[in-house]
């Protein structure tokens, strides 16, 4: 019996996608609207590991290698956490985008011809020996990184992440995001999976954009909305976990944080941190003449 039980613990895996407006410059301005930020700091959060700058105009060479490995989807690798209810968690997480070719800025021509939202909206992702995605400058140089590949080439999808970017986007009318927004939802809607509006580049949010996408999700029944900063790492985890939560009930009820209460919830926390980190220095270092890593090592046991 024991043994039995042993099994049935296996940590849970979720499959999120995160989609949004994408395309040529001309569809989704001069900027992007924060699918790969986002991405980044759930996948890979530490500050060394974030990346700003993600481009989707890419040589032919750089689509057809390993990681995009001609298509418009990037398997981001996984991540843990530890919830509140329930065992702790696994998520595989993929964002779906338009890779445009830098010779021609047109959409790189792909396996799938699909339009980028019926494409978006697949339930199914398969690509075989895809690796994981780091950063642009691993396109062309995948030996020099980890390689892990998406696990057997393929991935059901759990769940989406729909973005809407609430800053003043490059050349870009919040309307016509919006529309591209809707279109998108009404196809993600078809596949009867989970789905939140993740307000991305809320650091930079426009207020009356943050109150339209909220109308927006008040019409589309039960549609939550996490309002985010990938650049601040601000709630980033709250909208990846409301959709766990929306996928396995047994996990709770998502509680849901406007922006600027998780803001300064953060300072607080890094305000106390800071403090005592200073307090322990003070305490651990007693001579100028000390190197870094004898007090970094006797440091190591503070939590």
């Amino acid at each position: 019996m024991m043994m039995a039980k042993k099994q049935d613990v296996r940590t849970p895996t979720y499959n999120l996608v995160v989609v949004g407006l994408s395309g040529t410059e001309k569809e989704k301005g001069q900027c992007g609207v924060g699918k790969s930020c986002l991405c980044n700091r759930f996948v890979r959060p530490s500050a060394d590991d974030f990346y700003l700058d993600h481009t989707s105009v890419l040589s032919t060479s750089d689509f057809g290698g390993r990681v995009v490995n001609n298509d418009h989807f990037l398997f981001w690798g996984e991540a843990g956490r530890t919830m509140e209810e329930g065992p702790e968690c696994r998520m595989n997480v993929v964002e779906q985008t338009e890779f445009i070719d830098d010779q021609t800025f047109q959409p790189h021509r792909s396996t799938a011809l699909q339009p980028y939202i019926k494409r978006a909206a697949s339930t199914k992702l398969a690509s075989a020996e895809k690796l994981m995605y780091f950063c642009t400058d691993q396109l062309g140089l995948e030996q020099d990184f980890e390689q892990k590949q998406m696990p057997e080439g393929k991935l059901m999808v759990d769940g989406f992440l729909l973005c809407v970017d609430v800053s003043r986007g490059m050349n870009r009318s919040f309307e016509d995001q919006m529309k591209f927004v809707t279109n998108l939802y009404n196809q993600l809607a078809k596949t009867k999976k989970p789905v939140v509006l993740v307000l991305t580049k809320c650091d930079e949010g426009v207020e009356r954009y943050i109150k339209d996408s909220h109308t927006f999700a008040l019409a589309k029944k039960n549609l939550q909305v996490v309002e985010t900063s990938a650049r601040s790492n601000v709630n980033v985890d709250l909208a990846f976990l409301t959709l766990v939560q929306l996928i396995d009930k047994s996990r709770g009820k998502p509680k849901i944080i406007p922006y600027f209460e998780a803001l300064k919830q953060q300072s607080q926390q890094i305000a106390l941190a800071k403090d005592r980190y200073e307090w322990l220095v003070n305490r651990i270092v007693n001579n100028h003449n000390e190197t870094w890593p004898a007090v970094s090592r006797r440091m190591q046991t503070a939590p």
